[in-house]
């Protein structure tokens, strides 16, 4: 009897074509900061150029053409969609989510469920669980899981993370197959260290006004990303420190030794990479973040996607590694079977970048 199994059917990402250099104007107070305070860290490193929106310009820019490429990829059309999961970050509106935009846009069925996953920067590791679950208990048939990022017009340019900051999307759709050689959803471990909570968070910053305006004390911005002192402290010390357990806890519940899977990891800084390259020793480690920079909500999907065609996994165990500002750790370990007569390639220590 054929083994159906849940399994990845196909992958999609979309960044945009436009691309905003270290020279950029938009970073010239950072610059001059930077001049100023010769002793702070430059947060140019690891970064050579970063994926961003243009004018006019916005998520379903990304998602869709995302989730339309997946779907091709799935040889599926959207009409075959039972479920819609993933999230799009930030969103217009508090409520809905964008996610919701993106079924329209497709023009899915009016029974495609439509479910909002907000748990930054994790979305995408969660989505593919679900999937992997719903599909087993067989509550769907067929899921698509769609993340997508637009940080960089929620960012302040007058403080040091604005830097990392770039706009990416990516997709996956996950259904039945009996293909042993697609990626399967196996395990899955978390961490979490709340007691940094508040310390990284997003929302609109708070200007006053003298005299009131119409009865108001304050004028607010849009939402963007803050860091407190508190925060940068935690980021390092979790980020370094615990979060590698989730991997390491992950790979020795399946004993798979080291330098036999491959790493896509959230892509903050290569400060963190060097970190994780030396402490948890992949064979590969898939990662875009000089050319692309840090796609935020997007980081895990889209380099799983643009590794299809740009740099195949060598591993067939692969982990998805999650970091995000609650601060939580998400390790996702997917696998693969082999294709006959083939065999895994050796990958450097080394960690690469794009050309």
């Amino acid at each position: 009897m054929p083994d159906l199994q849940p399994r990845i059917l196909g992958l999609g990402y979309f960044v945009p074509p436009n691309l905003r250099a270290n020279d950029d104007p938009i970073f010239d107070w950072i610059h001059e900061y930077l001049q100023k305070n010769p002793g702070v860290s430059n947060p140019f490193q690891g970064y050579n150029t970063r994926v961003v929106l243009g004018p006019g310009e916005d998520l379903m820019t990304m998602m869709a053409p995302a989730a339309m490429n997946a779907l091709e990829a799935a040889n599926l059309q959207p009409t075959e969609i039972d479920m819609l999961l993933g999230y799009a970050s930030v969103s217009p509106w508090a409520n809905p989510n964008e996610l919701s935009h993106l079924h329209q846009m497709l023009e899915m069925p009016q029974s495609t469920y439509v479910v909002p996953l907000n748990n930054e920067f994790s979305n995408f590791n969660a989505g593919l669980l679900f999937a992997d679950a719903l599909i087993k208990a067989g509550r769907a048939r067929n899921i698509l899981v769609v993340v997508g990022g637009n940080w960089t017009q929620h960012v302040d340019y007058r403080t040091l993370q604005s830097v990392s900051a770039a706009d990416g999307a990516g997709a996956a759709v996950v259904g039945l197959s009996e293909d042993p050689t697609l990626w399967q959803v196996v395990d899955q471990n978390t961490v979490t260290d709340t007691s940094f909570f508040g310390s990284m968070f997003m929302e609109g910053q708070k200007y006053g006004q003298v005299p009131p305006r119409d009865g108001h004390q304050a004028l607010w911005s849009e939402p963007v990303f803050q860091i407190t002192v508190n925060g940068m402290k935690g980021f390092g010390q979790f980020g370094g420190g615990l979060a590698p357990t989730a991997v390491t806890e992950l790979l020795a519940r399946h004993n798979i030794e080291p330098k036999t899977w491959t790493l896509i990891a959230h892509q903050a800084s290569t400060v963190l990479f060097d970190m994780w390259q030396s402490q948890l020793q992949p064979a590969q480690m898939i990662q875009t973040i000089a050319d692309f920079a840090n796609m935020t909500i997007a980081n895990i999907a889209v380099n799983f996607a643009w590794s299809v065609a740009n740099q195949p996994i060598s591993q067939n165990n692969l982990v998805l590694f999650a970091l995000s500002p609650d601060m939580h750790a998400n390790a996702l370990l997917l696998q693969r079977g082999a294709a006959p007569g083939t065999q895994e390639v050796e990958e450097s220590d080394e960690p690469e970048l794009l050309e």
